[in-house]
């Protein structure tokens, strides 16, 4: 190790609690950042067809009540999601009548709304507080970094926040709606009348987009196994059979929806990023030094 890299560069010698208040002031900011969008979701939704900035002020006071995560769910979620499921048809011959089974949410609690609502809103504040609570851990990390740590740092954690997001809005816009079009089909087949459950709904949402960004760290967790001298190119490649049994074991037991479809699509995808972060830790393998 050089000279300049004896010591972190930016190490810096405090007393333990120093350490303690200065992770729970990072921690307060983001945790700030979840109040304020999780506040600013239950402000009244503004009227978009005002033609000026006053007329859309005057609509927070003049409107019903009406909460910028009522306006979400309906347009963002419902419209785009549970409407593509809606396509589907019922071509049975034992169906009579309407060829097109309704589906709809139903709450079977008198607060089952509101608590839906409130635990939305937990969810998209999360999400969008990640990268502050990421930023502030990296800060609060840093001095105790040496250069060749924070360049890595640098460069997988932000791979990883991307990625994140990457299989969270595949998970939201392709597998959540693939679910739901896989339920509402064997509902036509029997004739079923869909309607889920707002806790239902709500669970297998959450756990789909969680469930899907986690699965896109796959590369970077090879890579960084890669790294640090863990595993090998050589050793994924003669494990892979035993990998991919593994895991489609490992989707089988996790999967939000335990279906057998949707666990192929689960498996499907976790190839596709397993050959991909092989990919990576090839190039990370040849480029290290050799001892």
């Amino acid at each position: 190790m050089s000279e300049g890299e004896d010591r972190p560069p930016f190490d810096r010698e405090l007393p333990f609690w120093e350490h303690v208040r200065e992770l729970g002031v990072r921690l307060r900011r983001a945790l700030l950042v979840f109040a304020i969008v999780f506040v600013a979701l239950w402000l009244p939704m503004p009227s978009v067809h005002g033609h000026n900035i006053a007329q859309v002020a005057i609509g927070f006071f003049t409107m019903e009540y009406n909460p910028i995560i009522a306006f979400v769910f309906r347009h963002y979620v419902f419209n785009q999601v549970i409407s593509s499921a809606k396509s589907i048809t019922c071509s049975s011959n034992y169906i009579v009548g309407n060829s097109t089974q309704p589906i709809g949410i139903i709450s079977t609690t008198v607060l089952g709304p509101f608590v839906f609502s409130v635990e939305l809103s937990m969810v998209i504040a999360l999400l969008v507080t990640i990268p502050v609570l990421v930023y502030e851990v990296y800060q609060y990390v840093k001095p105790a970094l040496y250069p060749h740590e924070l360049r890595a740092v640098r460069t997988y954690v932000w791979i990883a926040m991307v990625l994140f997001y990457l299989g969270a809005f595949i998970g939201y816009y392709f597998v959540f709606p693939a679910f739901l079009r896989i339920s509402l089909f064997w509902s036509c087949l029997f004739g079923f009348v869909h309607l889920l459950t707002t806790s239902g709904f709500l669970d297998t949402l959450i756990a789909t987009l969680f469930f899907a960004g986690f699965l896109f760290e796959t590369p970077v967790a090879m890579a960084l196994l890669t790294r640090v001298g863990f595993i090998t190119p050589d050793a994924l490649s003669r494990n892979r059979p035993y990998i991919y049994f593994g895991v489609l074991v490992a989707i089988s037991i996790i999967n939000p929806d335990p279906t057998l479809v949707s666990t192929l699509l689960w498996f499907i995808m976790f190839i596709a990023l397993f050959e991909a972060g092989y990919v990576w830790s090839k190039v990370i393998y040849r480029n290290m030094p050799k001892v």
